[in-house]
């Protein structure tokens, strides 16, 4: 049994499920344990060890079929985040009946019963004691009512003085040229981070039966730091295509990312991408990596259908679909527009698909003109669902503006099966990305669970894509909404003849390739780094 590496550090935040690159180690991870000649160390921050435990366990990924490396104890600074992060997040807590609603029935019941004694008395005695007990009452009552609304007072004045006060240290730090309350944010989150990765290198260097590291992305400059040969995934820089559309995003965050790209990759020797545009584009042109230092390996097909399939009934089809359209309905209730969601019950909906994140390399306004000329110009029965946060500033105030939010619906944090449920059950997939690492995997997810797709023209997908008829009916001018438009209202229409098309392309050249030949080609490599050192150091 050889024993390899995966270095990961991905921020407390991240949940590998709902991210392209989590579903790209899950593939990866899934076919590289089913070998039975190759186990991996998994080199990860202690707040990740929950999160990659539920990615392999929804891959089916067996527990003894790979091993957690890295800190255990969660640093301090992150326990106090997640305090205030459940703090923040808790729902109030609710009585079963409230105190002020016990006590007003009783106060009520009782005035009357002082009102019916004083106006019915006959003794002056009687009256005057009835008068001054409702003296007496009144004082203490009197004075818990004050003192309520003064103390809510005082809350509220306190609250609004504290973040007054907040607000005006913001500005004062940021006018004298100091750190920011955001950038102090980011410091605080660098320096955790990089004791933390120092702790992950420290127990990752003392594992000497690993013969080679493999890291998924270029975001860590801390794995050159291994001792063994490490082999570093660049899957885009997109930060390098769209430095523009990034910086109006947070302009110290993204500059950030982009010199911690940029150190990781410099700060490394071997490398691999899924495109060769990529490579050449990308790490040669732009970052001046020797040609013979990086080594393209596509990705496999990402197969959904055993998400939703099931077996065992007298009509498997009808079920699948039943179970589908529940796990539709599951989807949608993550909806941003939750008022709309929780009311939502119509899991025959038609609809357009598209599963990503939101990112200016995304084009998500292109397709919102383009859906929103459909809807009022061409009266197009569908909605249009996004996997994106629905707060992302662009989208919210196009669906705002044009009063789409019942019709744009963005759903966020999938499981697996609901993503392929979304899939299943769309009339179509689009992805109009303007830059990709590889081939969308929107193509292989949607056919593989029965759905067409509709791809931006760009030069990953040509690359895989060579057929001229095929480009023709799947392909569309990413930079014209016009033509998206067009391109969707056709492939509705036509949706049975260009799934047939599609999945004949499917089936004959890119369900050839598995993910155990990706994972061959990667421990290919791995070895031969290995085999590297081993020579050098003889």
């Amino acid at each position: 049994m050889r024993t390899y590496g995966i270095f990961i550090a991905y921020a407390p935040t991240i949940d590998l499920r709902t991210e392209g690159l989590g579903r790209y180690l899950a593939s990866f991870l899934k076919a590289a344990t089913d070998r039975g000649d190759a186990h991996f160390a998994i080199l990860c921050p202690s707040w990740s060890r929950e999160a990659v435990a539920a990615l392999c366990s929804e891959a089916e990924i067996l527990p003894e079929k790979y091993s957690l490396v890295g800190p255990e104890q969660t640093p301090l600074l992150y326990r106090i985040y997640r305090l205030l992060q459940r703090r923040r997040n808790a729902k109030p807590r609710t009585r079963s009946r409230p105190f002020r609603d016990r006590l007003y029935p009783l106060a009520v019941a009782h005035s009357e019963w002082l009102r019916s004694r004083i106006s019915s008395t006959r003794s002056f005695a009687a009256f005057i004691s009835l008068v001054a007990y409702s003296v007496i009452c009144a004082i203490p009552i009197g004075a818990g009512v004050i003192g309520i609304r003064l103390a809510r007072r005082i809350r509220s004045l306190a609250a609004s003085w504290t973040r007054q006060a907040l607000e005006t240290a913001n500005h004062s730090v940021k006018s004298m040229g100091l750190v920011s309350l955001s950038a102090l944010r980011l410091k605080l989150y660098e320096g955790m981070l990089e004791r933390e990765t120092a702790l992950m290198v420290s127990n990752g260097n003392s594992r000497h039966d690993i013969l080679a590291w493999y890291t998924p992305a270029a975001f860590w400059p801390a794995v050159a730091d291994l001792r063994a040969p490490v082999l570093t995934c660049v899957p885009d820089v997109v930060l390098t295509e769209f430095p523009v559309g990034f910086a109006r995003l947070g302009g110290l965050p993204m500059q950030h990312a982009f010199e911690t790209m940029a150190t990781t990759i410099r700060r490394n020797k071997n490398f691999v991408t899924y495109s060769d545009h990529i490579k050449e584009g990308i790490l040669v042109e732009k970052f001046g990596v020797n040609p013979a230092a990086v080594r393209t390996i596509p990705h496999a097909p990402n197969d959904l259908s055993r998400s939703v399939t099931v077996t065992g009934f007298p009509d498997n089809e009808v079920t699948a679909r039943a179970y589908a359209e529940a796990l539709l309905l599951s989807a949608i209730r993550k909806a941003s527009n939750r008022e709309y969601a929780q009311t939502f019950d119509n899991p025959k909906v038609q609809f357009i698909f598209y599963a990503s994140q939101f990112r200016p390399s995304k084009n998500i306004t292109t397709l919102l003109r383009a859906y929103k000329w459909l809807l009022r110009k061409r009266n197009l029965g569908h909605k249009l669902i996004l996997t994106g946060f629905g707060h992302y500033e662009s989208v919210r105030d196009f669906v705002r503006q044009h009063n789409l939010g019942s019709d744009v619906l963005c759903i966020h944090g999938l499981t697996e099966p609901e993503l392929a449920a979304c899939y299943k059950l769309a009339d179509l997939a689009v992805s109009p990305s303007l830059s990709e690492g590889g081939m969308p995997f929107t193509f292989t997810e949607a056919i593989s669970v029965g759905t067409p797709a509709v791809l931006a023209d760009i030069d990953v997908t040509r690359e895989v894509m060579v057929d001229p008829e095929l480009r023709e009916v799947s392909l569309f001018n990413p930079y014209d909404w016009q033509v998206l438009a067009e391109k969707i209202e056709w492939a509705i229409q036509n949706r049975a003849a260009l799934y047939n098309q599609q999945r004949k392309f499917y089936d004959d050249v890119l369900a050839k390739r598995s993910w155990a030949d990706v994972v061959q080609e990667h421990l290919s490599l791995l070895d031969d780094l290995a085999t590297r050192v081993t020579v050098a150091t003889q």
